[in-house]
């Protein structure tokens, strides 16, 4: 007497279900590779150009938002490979750590340009005549303003009268890089006071701004 084969029982998943098929899209998904990393590849654009621009005089301020945008790009690549959406890791890493190396040497040039200048190589307020550049610090105040002028490590205090005539300070320095800056604000709030800064370097303005109550001016110079 014949009898029907054995078969073993069908595969069941957890909670004695059978496992779903699985689907000819779902295939497909699984055995596709991820795409290129768009974003770490711009972020790595940025962060070497952020990194080339912090080293060049006048220029340097454009390596921060050069290197911060770059930072932020490469870290949504990183989120996008632990997602699986996108692939290239080793780019997005390498942009993450150009892109902070930009940051830290764009910061490293300020300090060392601003804070370790001086004797010879520092801005000198006031001028001292036998240096090579000399700077001009002009503000225009109808109503009169309080005037704050120098360098990041060294500033002054001064007023200006309140008239139509433009008070000048003055700086020189003979090498080094500085961030000038020059503010100058109202001393009557209740006064509607136009207000124009402007600073000089050899002649040449470099920066200038105005306001109705405060102005603001700030000039990277080597």
């Amino acid at each position: 007497m014949m009898t029907d084969p054995q078969y073993p029982p069908p595969t069941a998943a957890r909670h004695g279900r059978p496992a779903p098929p699985v689907t000819a899209s779902e295939r497909r998904q699984a055995n596709a590779k991820p795409g290129r990393n768009i974003l770490a590849i711009v972020a790595l654009v940025l962060g070497v150009a952020a990194l080339v621009v912090a080293f060049v005089p006048d220029i340097g301020f454009v390596a921060w938002p050069l290197a911060g945008i770059g930072l932020v790009l490469a870290v949504v690549g990183l989120v996008q490979v632990k997602k699986g959406t996108a692939g290239d890791r080793g780019l997005a890493i390498t942009a993450t750590v150009v892109s902070v190396a930009a940051l830290l040497s764009t910061a490293g040039v300020l300090l060392y340009s601003t804070f370790l200048g001086s004797g010879e190589a520092g801005l000198h307020l006031p001028a001292v005549a036998a240096d090579k550049h000399a700077v001009t610090f002009q503000v225009t105040s109808a109503g009169g303003a309080t005037v704050r002028y120098g360098s990041l490590s060294d500033q002054r205090t001064e007023n200006a009268p309140a008239s139509t005539d433009a008070w000048e300070g003055e700086a020189s320095y003979n090498n080094g890089s500085y961030l000038l800056t020059l503010t100058a604000d109202t001393r009557n709030a209740q006064l509607n006071n136009e207000i124009s800064c402007a600073i000089l370097v050899d002649g040449k303005k470099v920066a200038e701004n105005s306001g109705t109550t405060i102005a603001l001016c700030t000039a990277n110079v080597s």
